[in-house]
């Protein structure tokens, strides 16, 4: 009998190291129901992935082992160009940019997010979610302005796995992190960073494509939130859903681990989205002189709602060539 059971996600993951990503795809078919989404790899590892042993543990997996070419001589596309690759195979109506250093908590967790687009759809629906991104119960130092180093976790990280109670606290309970800061149960922000991103596919479309100037990482999130917000769909980050981030762990190994730095193309390295979009750009759409945030119907070129005579020419993305 063929099997027509629908399909509802998809999951991308792009490692350059091994260190996590067994218990990233152990939560991921623990807490997913079974066959209702795809797993891509895009295996930009040293050595690679064994591909055989993974296939044939994990149903509805599939492994792109990324090429060595003239340009990305090591065989690293960078997270903007390994996700591209990937993304044209989707079809799912939603589609998961998940780190390998991510760990799922609960089978609650894609509800919740569903729930988010609902939520915020019903909110604006002039300016809907095109992605949903949850919560870490691991804070980065850099994201509650600690000292390096001091990440903040609102519950201990569990090795054996988060409880039902967890969760509930998680999802139910306030979290003051600091004086700055009290995390509110059902509420979402705008603004996001793509480690756990669940993209609502056709609205993604609508977007574009992730900038592959950003090599090898870092601020394609941002410039993409821009993007986004011009062509009036809003990026969220919600506490209705939650999972656990190791944060950096790529960055770290890179830096780090003599056969990692080994992946690494200095002469690609970039990331800079002022020099790209100039000083207006802000990551909730760029900004007019007046500090309007502007808006495009057509992609190329962006106006301000109150002064349509203030244009701006959009940059596009770049595709740069394997």
């Amino acid at each position: 009998m063929v099997d027509i059971y629908p399909k509802w996600n998809t999951f991308i993951l792009v490692p350059i190291i091994t260190t996590f990503i067994d218990k990233c795809l152990e939560t991921i078919y623990k807490y997913n129901e079974p066959n209702s989404f795809y797993v891509y790899i895009v295996d930009q590892t040293v050595k690679g992935l064994d591909s055989t042993v993974l296939r044939d543990k994990y149903k509805n997996l599939m492994i792109i082992r990324t090429p060595k070419t003239n340009v990305h001589y090591t065989g690293n596309l960078g997270f903007s160009k390994a996700n591209n690759l990937a993304i044209p195979l989707v079809t799912t109506p939603y589609f998961t940019m998940i780190n390998d250093d991510i760990e799922l908590l609960s089978s609650k967790w894609f509800q919740a997010v569903l729930d988010t687009f609902r939520m915020v759809n019903e909110a604006t629906p002039d300016r809907p979610a095109v992605l949903v991104n949850p919560a870490s119960t691991r804070l980065a130092d850099w994201s509650i302005g600690a000292a390096s180093g001091e990440d903040f976790d609102i519950i201990p990280y569990r090795p054996e796995g988060f409880t039902d109670e967890d969760w509930r606290h998680l999802t139910e309970d306030e979290h003051y992190i600091n004086d700055r800061l009290t995390l509110k149960p059902n509420s979402v922000i705008d603004g996001v960073a793509l480690y756990c991103s669940v993209f609502d596919t056709q609205k993604f479309l609508k977007v574009g494509y992730l900038d592959e100037h950003h090599f090898p990482s870092m601020g394609e999130d941002y410039c993409f939130s821009n993007m986004a917000y011009l062509k009036n769909f809003r990026c969220v980050g919600t506490t209705k859903s939650w999972v656990f981030h190791w944060w950096s762990s790529s960055t770290k190994a890179a830096q780090k681990d003599d056969e990692v730095k080994t992946l690494m193309i200095p002469e690609l390295a970039w990331n800079n989205n002022n020099q790209e979009w100039g000083d207006s750009f802000d990551i909730w759409g760029q900004k007019a002189p007046c500090g309007e945030h502007m808006q495009t119907k057509d992609g190329i070129t962006a106006i301000c709602p109150k002064h349509p005579e203030e244009t701006y020419k959009i940059p596009q993305p770049q595709i740069i060539p394997l």
